[in-house]
């Protein structure tokens, strides 16, 4: 979360989100009321329904992330957010819709932790929760967020249009949170199990 604030604040102070392609962008994504009421509704939800000790997913509209997220979206795509124990957020914008894309009918379901918003010009914006990997015991966090990335990176070199697909994006990210995991249970850095995953 801090990377995504400094991301965000370099763009700012760089004149970036003042650039007038910017601003037509984010025009195209037509965020409005629902979409705040989603994210409201989102920020609701407890990070796991397993463990409240993970806290509430309020940081989201609190602390400005998903707000800075979408604000990026016209420089990145795809912001995958690592958020410790409160699991990972993926936003993402949604470009060419088609009928055929499985994105192109959805809507936000709050119960799936997901908020779609569709604009203009077949646009849109995903907003996508998964909570974290339960894990029993924690050994070393240590090189927990670089086996996340190394193993998500390695799955999307295989795959590129895992952002396509809500079922497949979910399997990415749920294979990079078990690589997380096991370096949480490992005394290396990097757990030697990644290569099995």
């Amino acid at each position: 979360m801090v990377e995504l604030a400094h991301i965000f604040s370099s763009a700012e102070s760089l004149g970036l989100t003042a650039h007038p392609a910017w601003w037509q962008m984010i025009d195209h994504l037509s965020l409005g009321s629902s979409f705040r009421l989603d994210l409201e509704r989102l920020a609701k939800l407890d990070a796991d329904d397993k463990d409240p000790s993970c806290g509430t997913l309020a940081f989201l509209a609190n602390q400005g992330m998903v707000q800075m997220a979408v604000k990026l979206l016209p420089f990145f795509q795809h912001l995958i957010i690592k958020c410790g124990k409160q699991g990972v957020i993926v936003v993402m914008r949604l470009s060419g819709l088609t009928t055929k894309s499985p994105w192109a009918g959805m809507k936000s379901d709050i119960t799936q932790r997901r908020i779609v918003a569709h604009g203009k010009s077949n646009e849109g914006v995903v907003v996508q929760h998964f909570p974290p990997r339960h894990i029993e015991k924690v050994i070393n966090v240590t090189g927990a967020g670089d086996s996340f990335v190394g193993a998500l990176l390695a799955d999307l070199a295989h795959q590129t249009d895992v952002f396509d697909d809500p079922d497949r994006l979910a399997n990415v990210i749920d294979m990079a949170q078990n690589a997380a995991a096991l370096t949480l249970q490992s005394n290396l850095a990097v757990s030697p199990l990644l290569s099995n995953v």
